[in-house]
């Protein structure tokens, strides 16, 4: 299933950083990447899920010179395609910054992440392979019921001319 989800309190590290785990004082370092919360707009289900949140992160990933770099075979190059349609293959697009995601709305499935050694589910990651950019919505001079042309001008329903006609 996929839900309609907003990126909020986007950040950027550019360099590996170091965290310590509040509840032992153990310290790791990190990859760079984008780090946000992830809050669930609609949960295409019954809704139990709207407004949870859950921290996630978009890592760069190093290329064979050994330097950090956003690929397009991976979650942050996913997301920068959603974002910035066409990020890859239009080098006048500019390089995705903190601001770009920051409020963004997209679709996704979201499952359960879990620790890698132990399995046991420890919280929530978005699909990365499920990211889309939401349908477009109607606007005001598309309303439900008009029918739509090849040159974006709406038309009036057609259905309207049936009692003109002669047979």
């Amino acid at each position: 299933m996929a839900a309609h989800v907003r990126l909020d309190d986007v950040e950027e590290k550019t360099k590996p950083y170091t965290v310590t785990r509040k509840s032992d004082g153990t310290e790791f370092t990190l990859d760079p990447g984008f780090n946000c919360t992830v809050v669930i707009v609609d949960d295409g289900e019954e809704g139990g899920s709207n407004g949870e949140k859950f921290f996630e992160s978009f890592k760069y990933k190093k290329n064979r010179d050994g330097e950090w770099c956003l690929k397009a075979n991976s979650k942050l190059g996913e997301l920068a395609k959603v974002v910035k349609p066409g990020y890859f293959e239009d080098d006048t697009i500019p390089d995705l910054t903190a601001d770009d995601p920051e409020g963004f709305e997209l679709r996704c499935r979201i499952k359960p992440k879990k620790n890698p050694q132990t399995g046991r589910v420890v919280g929530s990651t978005t699909d990365w392979e499920t990211m889309r950019r939401l349908p477009e919505r109607w606007n005001e001079q598309q309303k439900p019921g008009s029918v739509e042309t090849n040159d974006d001008k709406p038309v009036e329903d057609p259905e309207e001319d049936f009692d003109s006609l002669p047979f």
